[in-house]
């Protein structure tokens, strides 16, 4: 009998030892909840914002390279080429949330650098060149400096970004803008669109 009443006691002590321990792990889960939750959030933000930023990239370097393959360029092949900004950043949106700018920048023999034309499309998103404006001087990237008689083709891309948990905090909306730089290859591109 004695011997009965002992297990019976050993029982409950484990029984009352693993309900203390249950309860335990459920406190700490439910503070450690939060957390999990805001590395979830960040880390589904941070990703989107990775494929939104490497779309944008693309967006740039590919119109900046399909512009400078061109012998001759008129409105009707940029806004063409301007296509591709929607096809390349789907399944985004561009049309609304972005903008392409591109601009011819020339250096005449024995002159100061100008911008000989500019073209802004693929979305309508209002945002001004961080280059210049058509027909001044220009803010070139880094240190670039060109050489009398070069000419370059720039294309600045914005995108207004807007994360998926925008009232989480984590992530706030805002431009992505990205640059390319390429030398025409066919003719010098600086007389203006037709």
């Amino acid at each position: 009998m004695n011997r009965m009443i002992k297990r019976l006691s050993f029982k409950l002590q484990e029984f009352a030892f693993a309900t203390q321990q249950k309860g335990t792990v459920a406190i700490e889960f439910a503070l450690s909840l939060p957390i999990w939750i805001a590395l979830l959030i960040g880390s589904t933000d941070s990703s989107y914002m990775m494929i939104v930023s490497q779309r944008v990239d693309r967006i740039a370097y590919s119109i900046t390279d399909i512009i400078t393959q061109s012998e001759t360029i008129s409105h009707t092949d940029l806004d063409n080429i301007m296509l591709a900004a929607g096809q390349l950043m789907q399944p985004f949106s561009f049309a609304e949330d972005g903008v392409v700018i591109v601009s011819s920048v020339y250096k005449p023999s024995g002159a100061a650098t100008i911008i000989s034309w500019q073209y802004v499309g693929g979305g309508s998103l209002a945002r001004g060149s961080k280059i210049g404006v058509s027909g001044g001087t220009p803010t070139l990237p880094g240190d670039l400096v060109l050489n009398d008689n070069e000419n370059i083709i720039i294309t600045e891309v914005y995108y207004l970004f807007k994360p998926m948990f925008i009232n989480a905090g984590i992530l706030s909306e805002g431009d992505i803008y990205r640059v390319a730089i390429y030398k025409p290859r066919l003719s010098p591109l600086i007389t203006p669109p037709t």
